[in-house]
């Protein structure tokens, strides 16, 4: 029957006009709850995950009406496929990335820079756009009276070709660009923003912010069908798009500090990862002698280091192949230091709790976040007060029998404690310092970081000293 209504145009949101040109393929390295984006009721029915790990390299990309590049994607991993996303794009293809572009992905994009205007005085302003239809400015700026969440960063646009006309669509109120569309550098679309996720973003609150990934959506369909018409039109196609090769993961310190021990930090590809060591006028550049990248575990002797860093927000996936190795570590004597969650058991003995995060207690008069300092924690805490750990947490930990609580919750669960199970240490915090020093914000967690390090290394020499007394 013509009047017939197909079962997907049932669904809300059943995108059955732009399905007819494709799905749009959503690349994702399943880092910083980006799952939750694809498997959303609002995008289920358009966006199909690939797999960056095992999926990207097989794939092909012609079949997808867009790619979608999300906000905390392992840019490292990514790199290996640059020209394959530029040679999609040449080809006439959609790319929309929200990624910070610190591997020089995108053409002539000058990669993510951290605004150094104070959160509290930046405004994200949107331009008159059909993605931003609905949307009010407020809903971007804010969450829940907070600022800094969508954008903290912009694009130096300088850095592009004067003849190609670039279409801004987020300035922030320095009159810098958060968000471009390109036509003119290769024969496809480009958007690109500068870490403003316009898919997930929404997802958080009801809110109008929601409204952006709708109209995304609409916009997609209808850069289709612009480029539909214009098929039959003599325009000179461009040269092909080249990536460039200057990016390189950086695996040693230019100039280690000076420690009695010897460390290395495990990292993934994401740009929190990445800005770790750029942010703060690179204090923490030299901080580690070696880093590692997390899908590189195997290359690597521990035994060179005196004690290991796990970053927050790895995938755990790609760290339980190394749970002996871990685990032998600690047994020969080696320290681990984990932040943030242990979602599997990669690491041993340990039992996990997720909590929704609570990201807005301290917005109302009197409240607090209950954290308390054990008796083991002293030490810790004597340099700073128990406020220094206090942001959010995502969650707790019911540690073994040979362990010392350090900093539980109302519930005595811990929040950090050492196990001294094995001949090393094994710290464990589900604080994540290191995350939100990539990405730019939470002041406090600086000192938490330079204090909790400081600790813990005193508490390994320590460890190391009565060791060889005895």
């Amino acid at each position: 029957m013509e009047n017939q209504i197909s079962a997907a145009a049932q669904q809300p949101f059943s995108y059955e006009e732009l399905n007819t040109f494709g799905k749009i393929g959503y690349i994702n390295s399943l880092a910083y709850e980006m799952g939750e984006v694809p498997s959303s009721f609002l995008y289920k029915n358009i966006l199909e995950c690939i797999d960056l790990y095992t999926s990207l390299e097989e794939r092909d990309l012609r079949q997808y009406c867009a790619i979608v590049v999300p906000m905390a994607i392992d840019e490292v991993y990514l790199s290996k496929f640059n020209q394959k996303l530029l040679d999609y794009v040449h080809r006439g293809g959609i790319l929309v990335s929200f990624a910070s572009n610190f591997t020089h992905f995108l053409p002539y994009n000058s990669g993510y820079i951290q605004s150094k205007t104070p959160i509290k005085d930046r405004e994200i302003r949107l331009e008159s756009h059909m993605i931003f239809e609905g949307v009010r400015e407020y809903d971007i700026n804010f969450r829940r009276g907070v600022k800094g969440f969508f954008n903290r960063g912009y694009f130096d646009m300088s850095v592009f070709p004067k003849e190609h006309k670039l279409e801004i669509i987020l300035r922030d109120s320095d009159g810098q660009c958060v968000g471009y569309i390109d036509r003119d550098s290769s024969n496809g679309t480009i958007l690109a923003t500068a870490g403003a996720d316009l898919l997930n973003f929404g997802l958080f609150d009801n809110t109008t912010a929601r409204r952006m990934g709708i109209n995304l959506m609409a916009w997609i369909h209808q850069e289709l069908l612009r480029q539909e018409s214009n098929q039959n039109q003599t325009n000179k196609p461009k040269p092909p798009l080249k990536a460039r090769k200057d990016f390189v993961f950086t695996t040693t310190a230019p100039n280690p500090r000076k420690s009695p021990l010897k460390n290395a930090i495990i990292t993934g590809g994401a740009s929190f990862h990445h800005y770790f060591f750029q942010n703060k006028n690179k204090k923490y550049e030299n901080f580690f002698h070696h880093r590692i990248y997390f899908l590189d575990i195997d290359k690597m002797d521990f035994g060179e280091f005196d004690y290991i860093v796990l970053a927050s927000r790895l995938n755990a996936e790609y760290l339980m192949p190394h749970k002996q190795k871990f685990l032998s570590y600690l047994e020969s004597g080696g320290h681990i230091i984990s932040f943030g969650e242990v979602t599997k058991q990669y690491l041993p003995n340990i039992l996990w709790q997720e909590y929704p995060v609570n990201f807005w207690w301290w917005l109302i008069p009197g409240a607090d976040t209950p954290l308390y300092i054990q008796e083991n924690g002293k030490q810790l805490f004597s340099k700073m007060d128990v406020d220094a750990a206090k942001w959010h947490y995502h969650g707790a930990f019911y540690p073994p029998k040979n362990s010392q609580k350090i900093l539980t919750n109302e519930l005595d669960e811990c929040i950090i404690y050492k196990d001294t199970t094995f001949s090393g240490n094994l710290y464990v915090t589900s604080l994540d310092p290191d995350f939100h020093l990539g990405q730019g914000f939470m002041p406090k967690t600086e000192g938490f970081f330079d204090n909790f390090m400081e600790w813990a290394e005193l508490d390994m020499r320590s460890s190391l000293k009565e060791s060889c007394e005895a």
